[in-house]
């Protein structure tokens, strides 16, 4: 509603004003300097709404649309509202007017702020005396000084350090300073300056500082085997050759940082060892330690050779059993093994302890209404009972009878039926995971194959729904939801494996990866995405029964609206890796991860081409990762500048499909199901005027392609293509200088101008590729 007035500072820093349903939004220009103190001033008056920063012009809106309509009285909310409050930073003093000021009064404001100005300042010393106590002063590192100064007659005081080759205001109208020396590496010099300021001149004195060397840095290296297989936990440790002299000096605590790169791997912090349990992947993993005791950061790394089994040697984990449990009406079962060597069973499972006593419990199952098994078991000594039946992995209905058994006199005790055993997966992400925005017509039926567990819900009461149910591509509530794409990735298993399928659908609509990670202290907190997934499929029995993960996210990271002040792009690697390390954690038989490269500027987010780098980001993604699929947005029709309609969504599936069926059911279908990937790119010459690219397989060129490839430096730079096998060759104008290449900006581009492989699918985006030299 009307009303409302709110001041962001938003990534990449600058100033928006959101002024509901007025004239008043307005947007600033420049970038704000972050640790630093910044003067705002927005004003608004019938038709214009300006913005200041640091006493200038910064943005301006003229408009005759609706009214600012402040409301009296109105509430003052700083730093956040209505309990959501998310600002990081200080505030030192706002103020609000009914007057709109003029510039040269804002100016004049923001210039009686600036270190010159004698508005205000300490209370004048008599005489006109001005000296320090000393001019040269030599300390120990860790240490600290007080310096007075007397300067009768000053109207301001500032004392200014000059340390580092940077110069800082570090105090004002005080007659002593304390400076602190902090920690160095070597003796360092500083200055400190104390000025007086003056009705008619200002004085000044510099004091010479200089900072000697007292305490050690951590010397030390880093211990850890020269190969892994992944599999087996092992651990890198730093080792230390000064600890006693740091600890002769009381700077022994040692803090650790560690990052982990080049290869996906789950780990932990050990008492500051990093222990490493499993990799995702092969490759050499590099292991950095940044450790400091108070000082300088000393940094070290070291190289571990990362090779992992094969899939056929990796132990299938048994989902550990309930003290109590039982089947339940509509429930999917998942399969116990990966389905290598023709393994197709899934454990129904009844265990717990009666009431009564009785000789024996018993279970029959039932599959399409004919007797399957039957399972009897003797109770120990607490009546406790635990049965299990291997169900066949295929499209058949089972029930159940249980009961116990006194002589030749049967009781029933429970029943259940319509029970399915099949594959689980989980889908998520955000909106195009959830994928329900297809339209107003649903065409897809409910099928009594495909299953799910819970809603979609996000509220506390609504997302712990226990409820099994055949899945809809939406519903009221979320209840049974899994959307558009979810349904029909489905329906094409069924049919093609001839199995039923689970999935189970946790897509947010509108969120970042950061929001996507776990909660390592309450992994299942109903208040996180993944906490809400997690919980679903725990209770639906099915953690170690879920064969894949499908991920499409990353609209709304393509900008600068992350928690960190910077772009999306720049922590989007590792928060991908840190949440694959909690799905393999909690869903320990995972075998695949499929992920979609996003459209480019995707729901008209980004800003000055920092989606490119985000797609990017998603195009490497595999390269970490031994078993991750990156899929092509690009080339899907009818195409989906945000949301997609229905027939969108549909090739989701279908391009889904395949990959699949080869990684997963070990199908051997003729063709390649990736969209071809760029593997380098490389001047064929030392005269830098021509460039091949190669791809992961074979593409189709186009003479209309030539303006989709940009260099870094002069713009179109290209004037003729042509394609080879798995090869294109980009002749220049002329030589260049340029280093980089990328392909499709979304700046300047077209969904109907496409690179595509031969085999139908358009090529991943890619961007500031490095151009090697030509061998």
């Amino acid at each position: 509603a009307q009303g409302k007035v709110v001041m962001h500072c938003v990534s990449p820093p600058h100033v928006t004003m959101d002024c509901y349903f007025s004239g008043a939004n307005v947007t600033g220009r420049s970038k704000l300097s972050l640790s630093q103190w910044v003067h705002v001033v927005h004003t608004y008056e019938q038709g214009e709404s300006r913005l200041y920063v640091n006493g200038v012009l910064d943005g301006i809106t003229k408009t005759q649309s609706a009214p600012l309509a402040l409301k009296s009285p109105s509430r003052l909310f700083l730093g956040g509202w209505y309990h959501h409050y998310d600002f990081v930073g200080d505030l030192d003093e706002v103020r609000v007017s009914q007057v709109v000021r003029s510039p040269e009064w804002i100016k004049l404001q923001y210039a009686n702020q600036q270190p010159h100005q004698t508005l205000v300042g300490p209370i004048v010393q008599p005489g006109d005396e001005f000296s320090v106590s000393q001019t040269q002063i030599a300390i120990l590192e860790g240490r600290s000084v007080t310096i007075p100064v007397k300067a009768g007659g000053a109207q301001m005081i500032q004392w200014i350090e000059k340390r580092d080759g940077h110069e800082s205001i570090v105090a004002t109208d005080r007659f002593s300073f304390t400076f602190n020396a902090g920690r160095v590496l070597g003796n360092q010099s500083a200055t400190l300056t104390v000025k007086a300021i003056y009705a008619n001149e200002i004085k000044s004195h510099d004091i010479a500082i200089t900072i000697r060397d007292d305490i050690p840095e951590p010397v030390f290296t880093l211990a850890a085997p020269e190969n892994w297989n992944g599999r087996e936990t092992i651990e890198v440790v730093p080792q230390f050759k000064n600890l006693a002299a740091m600890q002769e000096k009381g700077e022994g605590q040692i803090n650790v940082s560690w990052t982990v790169d080049n290869v996906a791997v789950m780990h932990r912090i050990d008492a500051g060892r990093l222990v490493l349990t499993r990799a995702q992947g092969s490759g050499s993993l590099r292991v950095t330690a940044s450790i400091d005791n108070g000082g300088a950061k000393v940094i070290e790394s070291i190289t571990i050779t990362v090779k992992e089994p094969p899939p056929s040697e990796d132990i299938w984990v048994s989902r550990p059993l309930s003290e109590t449990e039982q089947p339940q009406d509509n429930q999917f079962i998942a399969r116990d093994e990966p389905g290598r060597g023709g393994v197709a069973f899934g454990s129904l499972v009844y265990a717990g302890s009666l009431t009564d006593v009785a000789d024996s419990v018993f279970v029959r199952v039932f599959a399409d209404d004919q007797l399957f098994a039957t399972q009897t078991a003797t109770l120990n000594a607490e009546k406790k009972y635990s049965l299990s039946v291997k169900l066949h992995v295929g499209l058949i209905t089972y029930r159940t009878e249980f009961g116990s058994k006194t002589g030749e006199e049967e009781t029933l005790l429970h029943s259940a039926s319509n029970i399915v055993c099949g594959d689980a997966y989980l889908i998520i992400g955000q909106s195009n995971a959830v994928a329900t925005d297809f339209g107003v017509e649903n065409p897809l039926m409910a099928s009594h194959w495909v299953r799910t567990f819970g809603s979609t819900a996000s509220d506390p009461d609504g997302s712990r729904l226990m409820l099994w149910g055949n899945a809809e591509a939406r519903s009221a509530g979320g209840k049974s939801e899994i959307g558009f794409w979810g349904m029909e990735l489905a329906r094409r298993l069924v049919e093609s494996e001839k199995i039923p399928i689970c999935l189970i659908n946790g897509a947010v609509g509108g969120t970042r990866i950061d929001q996507h990670q776990r909660n390592n202290a309450n992994p299942t907190d109903v208040g996180t995405i993944y906490g809400r997934q997690l919980w679903r499929t725990q209770q639906a029995k099915l953690t170690h029964g879920i064969r894949a993960v499908l991920w499409h996210q990353g609209e709304n990271d393509q900008g600068a609206d992350g928690p960190t002040g910077g772009y999306g792009y720049e922590t989007y690697r590792q928060f991908f890796v840190d949440l694959a390390a909690s799905w393999k954690e909690d869903y320990p038989n995972i075998q695949h991860y499929y992920a979609f490269q996003i459209w480019p500027k995707s729901c008209s987010m980004g800003i000055n081409g920092s989606d490119n780098h985000l797609r990017e980001v998603q195009r490497t993604l595999p390269k970490l990762f031994s078993n991750l699929s990156v899929m092509s947005t690009l080339g899907i029709k009818p195409p989906g500048g945000c949301h997609f309609p229905a027939k969108g969504y549909a090739e989701f599936a279908r391009l889904l499909h395949p990959m699949m069926q080869q990684h997963l059911y070990h199908r051997h279908l003729d063709g390649s199901f990736d969209p071809p990937n760029l593997k380098g790119a490389s001047f064929t010459s030392s005269q830098r005027d021509e460039l091949i690219l190669e791809f992961s397989n074979h593409v189709e060129w186009k003479d209309s392609l030539v303006n989709q490839f940009h260099l870094d430096g002069p713009a179109m730079q290209v004037v003729t293509g042509s394609a080879k096998g798995n090869h294109v060759t980009l002749k220049l104008k002329e030589s260049t200088t340029s280093k980089t290449i990328t392909y499709l900006d979304s700046a300047n581009w077209n969904p109907d101008n496409l690179l595509y492989g031969e085999n139908g699918l358009a090529a991943l985006t890619f961007c500031d590729v490095p151009i090697q030299e030509n061998k």
